[in-house]
């Protein structure tokens, strides 16, 4: 509930998203209504005709993004059993591949194909989303002649040290990108000089008032709590946490230590073995949501340690991996010291962006940009259905039945501005989500579908609000706010990068993009039920409920040093994937990491089905950039 009242919070002003409805462009509609062929608003698009709407941005969309209305309705439908297709009209388009799906899998797929069968090789990618990319999502926003960026989705490429080589090599070879260099492109010092830390809002809901505080640098635990509104049993549990020494499991060898942690809820750990109360728990309970998704009750304690969460200092485990080991902390302990801090701007949508350069002839305004030009350069999207493509990408397409046609083909039904169309193809690619291919593809065979179905993808929400300036930020000296009892969990200014033609503003007076992120769930329920429960939630909610919530806690926060969210803020874009990164299995609540890889049901789910391959991260139970690449060159190996 908001502490202000709308118009405090600025809700009625005017900023970028009222120019959108639901975050679809206005010239969308009537784009939509001119359109009646597969790529006829690409072809008519400015430059190949007069009298047309220009084409949109998806970029500098703001307002509700991701997955908005208008992308998931043909799925839901036809998970439903509600999908009444009408009249198919067949294209009598023919290509060697059709992909169903454009984010990183998808695209990594169709560069993949195209490499091996030949430059004459004809492709289409269909996507529902209004981008390309999928969850590599590219945020724009334009503050005056200020151009910010922002990912709406992956954020970095991480930890290649544990890369297959054929995923380094489509970063490193195909795509060009040098790591050393993009790491020098993040200036880790560009804050130095305003002293910036860390702060906690404690909201008046939860503790009574609204009190922001902030920690000084170098402030040991035992004087930081000193000033939180908790009691001195919760302040000594908190100091415990992150100072204590003791080894919990005295006698015990490394490997039985790690059997019992993998059984054992972190939440129960920090409880019975630290002695955390309610309200110390309330403070370090989100720790675990930026990589699962749910708080510190549905994460293996022993997942948490090899993560780098607090309270395992005294027991003096080595980092070795042990049954029942998840995959994100498996990549944790493999990791090396050349594995730093790779980073662009707008997130892995730079590698999209990259992908789309090498697939579309002229998809920039430069040809053939480099790793550094790609940040800057614009796209055109008129280009990427052009029909004088080899490789076409079509966007809000919804595919609604892929089927074999025979020992070598295929043929792949979709929808697109409320109508239905068909295609043929020689082999095909599921690059969507294993939960959509499973009522897509009436071929698979049922303890395939079951299998796609069981994983769930983790619901979250990336906000991103462009500012005028962030001087309440310089004034209250903090960088980053945790809001551990309020929707999100925190909001913080952006990393600055100088990359290409491209530098991140860093002068208080200056415009800057805040970023906020939230994974509602629902604690106490098995991983999957909270992500059922997560996504129930976000699909409820519409922009105005997001808007409010980004008001009220950045008003609370900073309020005080002066922040306005009615003249500070000038656009907000909430990034909603109500079906997020793809689940990973955990020891507490899937058996079937202890069986042998080919056991799982994720494994058993990314069996080809004659000319159908598939490829996603869901196909690897691992939510990564790495993961897309290697289920892309796992399914075009099968159909090559």
């Amino acid at each position: 509930m908001a502490r202000f009242s709308d118009h405090e919070l600025g809700m009625g002003r005017k900023i970028t998203r009222r120019d959108f409805l639901d975050g679809v462009a206005v010239t969308t509609v009537a784009a939509a209504a001119a359109t009646a062929l597969p790529g006829a608003a690409h072809a008519h698009a400015p430059g190949h005709g007069q009298g047309r709407p220009p084409v949109p941005y998806p970029p500098t969309g703001t307002g509700l993004r991701g997955q908005q209305p208008g992308a998931y309705e043909v799925a839901h439908a036809v998970r439903d059993g509600d999908f009444a297709p009408g009249h198919i009209v067949d294209t009598h388009e023919s290509y060697d591949l059709v992909v169903v799906g454009g984010g990183l899998s998808g695209l990594a797929a169709a560069y993949l194909y195209r490499k091996h069968a030949g430059p004459r090789a004809r492709v289409l990618v269909l996507d529902a989303l209004d981008d390309f990319g999928g969850h590599a999502r590219r945020n724009e926003f334009h503050v005056g002649r200020t151009m910010l960026l922002s990912n709406g989705g992956t954020v970095n490429i991480d930890t290649p040290s544990t890369w297959s080589r054929e995923a380094r090599d489509l970063l490193t070879e195909d795509l060009g990108v040098d790591l050393k260099a993009l790491e020098a492109t993040v200036k880790d010092d560009a804050y130095a000089r305003y002293s910036l830390r860390g702060g906690t809002l404690f909201n008046s809901e939860r503790w009574g008032e609204d009190r922001l505080v902030i920690r000084e640098p170098g402030e040991s635990w035992a004087s930081y709590v000193t000033r939180l509104p908790l009691s001195e049993e919760s302040r000594a549990a908190l100091v415990r946490l992150y100072a204590s020494a003791g080894d919990h499991y005295p006698g015990l060898t490394d490997a039985q230590k790690k059997e019992i942690l993998a059984r054992t809820p972190y939440e129960t750990y920090l409880r019975e073995k630290i002695g955390l109360d309610d309200d110390a728990l309330e403070i370090v309970r989100r720790g675990t949501n930026g990589l699962w998704g749910v708080d510190v009750d549905r994460v293996a304690a022993a997942d948490a340690w090899a993560t780098g969460q607090p309270g395992f200092d005294g027991l003096g485990l080595a980092h070795t991996p042990w049954p029942g080991a998840g995959a994100t902390p498996l990549m944790h302990l493999a990791a090396t010291e050349e594995d730093g801090n790779f980073y662009f701007p707008e997130g892995n949508a730079s590698l999209a962006r990259l992908l789309v350069s090498r697939l579309v002839p002229h998809a920039f305004d430069v040809r053939g940009p480099d790793w550094r030009e790609i940040v800057t350069a614009k796209a055109d999207y008129s280009r990427l259905d052009h029909p004088g493509n080899r490789v076409r990408i079509r966007l809000s397409s919804t595919a609604f039945q892929v089927r074999n046609d025979g020992p070598h083909g295929a043929v792949v039904d979709y929808s697109r501005d409320g109508r239905s169309h068909r295609v043929r193809a020689k082999g095909v690619v599921m690059a969507c989500w294993n939960s959509v291919t499973s009522y897509v593809v009436p071929e698979l065979p049922a303890d395939q579908a079951a299998a796609m179905r069981y994983g769930v993808k983790v619901p979250l929400v990336y906000a991103r609000v462009a500012l005028r300036d962030w001087q309440p930020f310089a004034r209250a000296r903090v960088s980053r706010v945790s809001t551990p009892s309020m929707f999100f969990s925190g909001f913080g200014l952006p990393t600055v990068t100088e990359i290409g033609d491209f530098s991140m503003p860093h002068r208080p007076e200056l415009p800057t993009v805040v970023s906020l992120s939230a994974t509602p769930n629902s604690p106490g329920l098995v991983c999957r039920e909270q992500h059922k429960a997560g996504r129930r939630t976000l699909i409820r909610m519409a922009f105005e409920d997001f808007e409010r919530e980004i008001r009220d806690s950045m008003a609370r926060s900073l309020g005080a040093y002066g922040f306005d969210p009615g003249r500070g803020i000038t656009a907000i874009t909430v990034n909603r994937w109500a079906h997020g990164y793809a689940y990973e299995y955990n020891s507490l609540d899937d058996p079937a990491l202890f069986l042998p890889e080919p056991q799982r049901p994720y494994v058993k789910a990314r069996r080809p089905v004659g000319r159908i391959a598939i490829a996603n991260s869901d196909a690897e139970a691992f939510g990564y950039t790495h993961a897309a690449f290697d289920a892309a060159h796992r399914a075009v190996a099968h159909l090559l």
